[in-house]
């Protein structure tokens, strides 16, 4: 006969502990994987947020810089952005170069491009800025993060980062990067060109959401009195109050197949004008004058960013485009391509005339 010792009672209440504590540390992990998978969004969590906070916005106001790669020297411009819903735009580039603002408003009244420093206006009837996408356009970005069913999408540290197309008039840029913080507020854009390398850097210093503006904060008139009232004297850096004389500017663009036929000087009213006049696969011509204070109006056109200032395209079949380049005004019109008109205004960036 044997004898089993009987099992200590002690062991067997460290086993008992072992099984309860088992069964109540794993909801408790469960619970605390919940709570880290809730922390981090997914892209469509921020896709759905994103699209719910464009429905409901009302209005704001933002600043910030803009820097662009043309040529060796970068550009950089202090930028000033105003919104209210349904359609009222207030947007003022000031280049930190020149110490020269030029605004684009839109109101009830219609789409103005304002030239304060030259007392000079344009005004049309547009849908702008709905053809096209602005980089600095809160709406903009956001729209093109929802339209790109082939977005990229990274959470990196207190940021979310968008890659997806871009579509803006220059056609050359084909992507960009988005930075919106975890309010979905943006903090910095890239916009690249076709070999990936950064051509426009915008870096937004504040965003205010659902800001209260005057009532005549979008109005003309005293947009145009406002900026007048901070251009700098002569003498403090404004090249583009200089004299008279400017010389013949010619592009450092011409399309392939075009050539330059005729260079004349004639008198309009009390102005001397250069004309240029250029043949082959394009005909066009660019007339380069001292512009005149004025206010001009068109029945349809749009705002055209070229980088250095803001032009006005206008026309259809034949197309004129102007601008305003260190006091001199240059009106560009022709049968081309928008991207070829644009390519040549750009060129004049950094000439100087001969």
């Amino acid at each position: 006969m044997t004898w089993d010792p009987p099992l200590s009672k002690t062991g067997e209440g460290v086993d008992e502990c072992m099984r309860r504590f088992s069964r109540m540390l794993i909801p408790i992990l469960v619970l605390m994987l919940i709570a880290v998978g809730c922390g981090t969004k997914s892209m469509e969590d921020v896709v759905g947020d994103l699209d719910n906070q464009l429905e409901s916005l009302k209005s704001y106001k933002t600043s910030g810089k803009l820097t662009l790669q043309t040529g060796d020297t970068p550009q950089q411009y202090d930028m000033e952005i105003w919104y209210k819903k349904p359609n009222y735009y207030r947007i003022a580039l000031t280049s930190q170069e020149r110490n020269i603002t030029q605004i684009i408003l839109r109101n009830d009244d219609g789409v103005f491009v304002l030239t304060p420093h030259l007392n000079k206006s344009f005004r049309f009837q547009s849908g702008w800025p709905e053809k096209h996408g602005q980089v600095y356009l809160y709406e903009s970005l956001v729209k093109s993060i929802l339209q790109d069913e082939q977005r990229k999408f990274e959470a990196e540290d207190d940021h979310y980062v968008f890659e997806v197309k871009a579509d803006y008039q220059n056609r050359s840029l084909t992507s960009q990067k988005i930075w919106l913080t975890e309010d979905l507020l943006p903090s910095r854009v890239e916009v690249m060109d076709t070999d990936y390398n950064p051509m426009v850097l915008v870096e937004f210093e504040n965003f205010d959401m659902n800001v209260e503006f005057d009532e005549d904060a979008f109005d003309k008139e005293r947009n145009m009195s406002a900026a007048l009232m901070v251009i700098p004297a002569m003498g403090d850096g404004n090249e583009e109050l200089a004299d008279d004389s400017f010389g013949v500017i010619h592009p450092a663009y011409v399309p392939e197949g075009v050539t330059l036929s005729s260079v004349e000087q004639v008198k309009e009213e009390e102005n001397d004008v250069v004309v240029m006049k250029y043949t082959g696969v394009y005909n066009y011509t660019l007339m380069e004058e001292r512009p005149q204070a004025a206010s001009v109006s068109y029945p349809y056109g749009e705002p055209v960013d070229l980088g250095f200032t803001f032009g006005v395209l206008t026309g259809d079949q034949k197309k004129t485009l102007v601008w305003t380049y260190n006091g001199v005004e240059f009106k560009l019109s022709g049968n081309m391509p928008d991207e070829e008109m644009i390519q040549v205004a750009k060129s004049v960036y950094g000439q100087s005339g001969k």
